[in-house]
């Protein structure tokens, strides 16, 4: 269905936008045949069987000016930060994915769910229910853990597991598998990982979060899954569900402080669609920016703009949070990382082969088969740092390339302390908001990533790297001093992409949505649910939280 034949009656639940979080929604509230549900996004549709977005390695694409000849830039919306003063002016580029699937469609595929501790910080602040054990059954049920459900799958890989059965769902439907195939270099780094003093973990999802271990991703047989694939695809032909693609939200319809539904633009056309309730799932940029645009927001700020206040509500766009990472780059003098070189061309070829006939090899891998989690603070055991071994030197963030052969350690910083903010540049929908992390100032300094930092060349300094390190490359050896180290951390440190906490859920002054019902305070027909709620960024990759997250939204809305 197009939005320019709306239906005579309204939806009941209108969703906006098609990631993690509005895939789960749409499955979840069309249950009922008796319920109405319209999903409606900017970007477009049936992604998940796509070649580019089916590949796991294709994610290095998605960023890659030189690589635009393959598809990447139709599943990427652009936004950038403000020159941020504590980087000296720098701005950072700021990818979203868009399309049915969202960012799943580009992200990493690494399914990590956080801390015990972050989830109980949550119900903490102000959240009954949100806490780890209430939201440990919402985590099962997402999931289709694929070394449990198929334990052939973890038999591939040697010394993986074991798993706890207590803390893994095995018929969810998002499937979650350890990697197809595993560099060498995986295991040099578990060994030298191990002789610096880190212990293994066989499941970061477990008991335990701390120790060096295998990744889980969002893959099966080889191919990546995405929100699309695992929620929406399997109840399309629900005829109570409309997907509505290629289609712009430009802002909400409100009748005093009751969202009513929403005003669109598809190309040349616009119009409206009328909703008993209107879900904003479009993440933790674009979701602000509608409430902002509808009048909900810091009145003053609004008035400003020449945008009428309707619901003085100070918190949104505010607390914003991402996690901040640096990468050490190391240049190989073997040929065993992954790269391109005339040493690797026979392997290359072969790795094609793989990928075409059994879904193998390099092009099922993202190259981040391994990481690990660590704390820097000698007085707590809780893990602070995120590393990510990468066998190979393509990287999203900052490194040389494809060519040659090195490898790569990403240190991320779990927790930074900065905290900041979405505002409105201008009432047009079209101008994209404001942003500015505000990171290294306040309660945020470099001293956890310069621990990081010192920790991962511990490691790549360990007997078992000998035999393939040439040089480090960046920051370089010379880069020993903390101020070294900190000039380093300014003129490279940049995000994983993982923007929380603009519509924060809590009953505060700044809170801006209602955690037993994700209602926006004050507000009437109107939700919102997607990684902007979560009030703290949990200590992983935000993905897995914002499936959880939807999946107990669902029941919340439907119990309303």
């Amino acid at each position: 269905m197009t939005p320019s034949q709306p239906p005579a009656d309204p939806y009941d639940f209108l969703i906006v936008g098609a990631g993690a979080a509005g895939c789960v929604l749409a499955n979840r509230l069309s249950a009922d045949p008796a319920t109405r549900v319209a999903l409606v996004e900017a970007g477009p549709d049936r992604n998940a069987r796509r070649a580019i977005v089916r590949m796991p390695l294709a994610m290095v694409s998605f960023m890659a000016p030189s690589l635009a000849f393959l598809g990447g830039p139709r599943f990427m919306s652009w936004f950038g930060t403000e020159p941020e003063p504590g980087l000296q002016g720098r701005s950072i580029a700021l990818p979203r994915g868009q399309g049915t699937g969202g960012s799943t469609n580009v992200n990493g595929q690494i399914f990590v769910r956080g801390q015990r501790e972050d989830f109980d910080g949550w119900r903490d602040l102000g959240n009954p229910g949100w806490g780890y054990d209430d939201l440990l059954p919402y985590f099962r049920k997402l999931e289709r853990f694929e070394p449990l459900a198929d334990p052939a799958s973890a038999r591939r890989i040697r010394g993986l597991g074991p798993f706890d059965p207590a803390f893994h769902g095995i018929d969810g439907p998002l499937n979650l598998a350890p990697p197809r195939s595993v560099n060498p270099m995986a295991g040099v780094f578990l060994d030298a990982a191990r002789r610096a003093g880190l212990p293994f973990n066989p499941d970061f999802n477990g008991a335990e979060q701390a120790g060096v271990g295998y990744y889980s991703f969002t893959q099966a047989g080889g191919e990546r899954v995405t929100a699309e694939g695992a929620y929406l695809d399997p109840v399309r032909s629900r005829p109570n569900l409309t997907v509505i693609p290629e289609t712009q939200v430009t802002g909400l319809v409100m009748d005093e402080r009751r969202a009513t539904g929403v005003t669109w633009r598809r190309g040349g056309d616009t119009g409206t669609l009328a909703a008993r309730e209107v879900i904003l799932a479009a993440g933790a940029f674009a979701s602000p920016q509608l409430l902002l645009l509808a009048g909900i927001g810091p009145a003053r700020d609004l008035s400003r703009l020449g945008i009428a206040p309707r619901l003085d509500l100070p918190g949104v766009g505010g607390n914003l949070q991402d996690h901040l990472d640096v990468t050490l780059e190391y240049r190989a003098k073997t040929a065993v990382p992954y790269g391109v070189s005339w040493r690797a061309l026979p392997r290359n070829a072969l790795h094609v082969g793989d990928w075409l006939l059994r879904r193998r090899g390099l092009f099922a891998s993202t190259t981040a088969e391994t990481g690990g989690f660590v704390s820097t603070d000698p007085a707590s055991p809780r893990p602070d740092i995120q590393l990510f071994f990468c066998s190979g030197r393509a990287n999203t963030q900052e490194a040389s390339g494809f060519t040659g052969h090195g490898f790569l350690l990403h240190v991320c910083e779990l927790r930074p302390g900065s905290i900041g903010r979405v505002a409105l540049k201008s009432p047009d929908p079209d101008v994209k908001p404001s942003i500015l992390y505000n990171f290294f100032r306040g309660a945020s300094d470099m001293a956890t990533l310069r621990a990081g930092i010192r920790l991962a060349r511990q490691i790549a300094a360990q007997a078992p790297f000998a035999r393939h390190l040439d040089a480090e490359i960046d920051p370089g050896p010379e880069a020993e001093t903390d101020g070294a180290l900190d000039a380093f951390i300014r003129e490279k440190v940049g995000t994983l992409f993982h923007p929380v906490g603009t519509c924060a859920m809590g009953t505060g002054e700044t809170a801006v949505t209602d955690p037993a019902s994700l209602r926006v305070h004050g507000a009437t027909g109107l939700r919102v649910v997607d990684a902007s709620i979560m009030p703290a960024i949990v200590s992983g990759n935000t993905v897995a939280a914002t499936y959880c997250l939807a999946e107990k939204a669902s029941d919340l809305i439907l119990a309303d």
